[in-house]
């Protein structure tokens, strides 16, 4: 079965007031070392289970786009020495604007990078303020000329909504904006105010206030309608890509979650899914180090690594709960009932009877009425899909 790859680049030049990832600044120094672990990673999964079909690969972060190219072909050599890379792979990089020059995006395209993911988050200069970001709007323009230049025809957009001090005007110029630069995908998602980030120390400080959810809705609702009428097919709750009859701009990554297919996740902080089994990586630079600094972890089975701070066998109905409320994600395409019975041998509407039967009646999902039977979120269920995932956990 095709694997994905998800690589973490946890390395940052600055920390965002609204962050709360697993990133670290001042940590530049420690990049050799970091990705001389993440190469030992990549060799001990793969002599653990060799000849694995890689067909998506995706550099998070972070910033990746902060790590030399002369690196990247070191891990691309890694990955093409111990696994199966598909002709066709989609090999994703994101990055931040301000960190893409030229000669830079130019040696991506000839390693095989094919798809870039840009920070914008907004296209409004007070919004990139408030959030502590270390880009202009010029640096967003330059960065997308720069990469078309280079032969990239595959550019995501990731855009925030829902900032504590915006309305719906601002938000509706930030999107026709981002329309404008005419990218193949968007990703775009409300903030949530996270512990631990300074935005959310200004709210307990009374400084800010969370979004009116009402206005919330409605600038998700204007996103939709928005997107649509501008050639952008809404394929799941935070994505978009542009209609075109010769390419599909879906991110295949991203989709390998979705639809509950094997992933497998490198370096720090990182999660993946593999023969039933979920990981977790340490998540500090120096203990990822350290750990894969190891010398006896050669015939650890697959897909455990030294890195791993857990590794859990997942059973058949935590399993069953996850392909219904990932697969729900696809607004459209929805949840399979063939699938469903092909990966777990029953069927979904004898597992989850009461819930299906409840969210139906609540006109939250319903049954496709294309060939194959498929259960997909409502229009108004896509406004309330954490209820509708919530009914499966």
């Amino acid at each position: 079965m095709n694997h994905s790859l998800y690589i973490h680049i946890p390395f940052c030049r600055h920390r965002c007031h609204y962050c709360d990832f697993n990133t670290y600044t001042g940590q530049i120094g420690s990049i050799p070392a970091y990705v001389e672990a993440l190469i030992s990673e990549l060799r001990i999964v793969s002599l653990a289970k060799p000849d694995i079909p890689i067909h998506t690969i995706y550099f998070g972060g972070g910033t990746p786009s902060l790590i030399p190219v002369s690196i990247y072909e070191e891990i691309i050599s890694a990955i093409k020495a111990g696994f199966m890379l598909g002709s066709d792979c989609e090999i994703s990089l994101e990055a931040n604007p301000g960190t893409l020059k030229k000669e830079y995006l130019h040696r991506l395209v000839g390693l095989g990078f094919n798809r870039l993911s840009i920070g914008v988050q907004s296209l409004d200069p007070f919004d990139l303020v408030r959030l502590d970001r270390i880009h202009s709007i010029w640096d967003v323009l330059e960065s997308i000329h720069h990469a078309r230049l280079a032969g990239f025809d595959n550019i995501n957009l990731d855009l925030i909504f829902g900032l504590p001090w915006q309305d719906l005007e601002t938000w509706k110029k930030t999107l026709l904006r981002a329309i404008d630069l005419s990218p193949e995908h968007f990703s775009i998602y409300s903030l949530i105010i996270e512990p631990g980030t300074p935005l959310f120390n200004w709210y307990q400080r009374g400084l800010i206030k969370q979004q009116d959810q009402d206005l919330e809705a409605d600038m998700y609702e204007l996103t939709i309608d928005t997107l649509k009428g501008s050639g952008y097919e809404h394929y799941e709750i935070s994505n978009w890509a542009k209609y075109d009859q010769n390419w599909d701009f879906r991110c295949r990554h991203n989709l390998q979650y979705w639809l509950g297919y094997p992933y497998l996740g490198i370096g720090a902080g990182a999660h993946g899914f593999s023969d039933g089994f979920r990981t977790v990586n340490t998540l500090t630079i120096h203990d990822y180090i350290k750990r894969m600094s190891q010398d006896d972890f050669l015939q650890m089975p697959f897909p455990g690594t030294p890195a791993q701070i857990s590794m859990d066998a997942i059973d058949i109905k935590t399993q069953m709960s996850d392909f219904m409320m990932v697969g729900l994600r696809l607004v459209k395409e929805g949840v399979s009932e063939a699938r469903f019975r092909k990966l777990f041998g029953r069927s979904m509407t004898e597992i989850f009877s009461q819930e299906i039967t409840t969210l139906t009646r609540q006109g939250l999902i319903e049954w496709s009425e294309a060939e194959e039977r498929k259960l997909h979120l409502t229009k108004r269920g896509v406004f309330l899909a954490n209820r509708v995932f919530m009914a499966f956990v």
